[in-house]
């Protein structure tokens, strides 16, 4: 069976928590660093949202060509 995602998000945020509390940066700088991935992640979102709607679209045009 594959992880759960509500298995692997908390999973994720207790890593993450880990790192930051044992990392000895202070907190403006982790918040600097925590800000340029906020943004990096959200560009890869788009990125990869795009990409599976265009894949989403191409097949189903390939499904309604296939039915006429």
């Amino acid at each position: 069976m594959e992880r759960p995602l509500s298995v692997a998000r908390e999973d994720f945020v207790n890593a993450l928590v880990e790192l930051v509390n044992n990392s000895g940066l202070p907190m403006f700088v982790v918040l600097d660093v925590m800000k340029a991935a906020t943004e990096e992640v959200k560009d890869a979102a788009a990125r990869q949202y795009e990409q599976e709607k265009l894949e989403y679209e191409k097949s189903k045009e390939e499904k309604k060509n296939d039915h006429e």
